[in-house]
């Protein structure tokens, strides 16, 4: 989202491969090409308030935990077929359902979201969004 935030291509980012720049050095490329002066933690903050944000989009807009179309669930054939093509180690295997609605759980916890992946009053409220009106869903 940092990357989306300050327009810079993912090709030329950490994105594929470690020395290239990151959040130490995104600080100084803003700084050069804007005058605009931020700490890598601000450009993370910056970050995690816009990814937030797109998920209050995608609530109002339908988004819900178990819908298959726009939800966070994914379609029943990754957890009832095995992989027929692939890495190796992939192949003929398939994803174990209660780790992933496990993982959804601990995903939301993560990002202070309630059990069904809608921002907690708190957790908006840290991220100075507890006004934005695409929470009123």
């Amino acid at each position: 989202m940092a990357v989306d935030c300050l327009g810079i291509c993912k090709y030329h980012t950490t994105f594929l491969g470690a020395t290239l720049p990151n959040f130490e050095d995104w600080p100084k490329v803003l700084y050069l090409n804007t005058g605009l002066e931020y700490t890598p933690e601000e450009i993370w903050d910056v970050a995690v308030r816009c990814n937030m944000l797109e998920r209050l989009f995608n609530l109002r807009e339908g988004l819900t935990r178990d819908d298959l179309e726009k939800g966070d669930m994914l379609n029943h054939r990754y957890f009832d077929e095995p992989c027929k093509r692939g890495a190796p180690d992939v192949i003929g295997r398939f994803i174990d359902k209660k780790k992933f609605v496990k993982m959804i759980d601990e995903f939301y916890e993560h990002k202070g979201l309630d059990k069904d992946g809608i921002p907690k009053p708190e957790t908006l409220k840290s991220l100075g969004l507890e006004n934005e009106p695409s929470r009123m869903i």
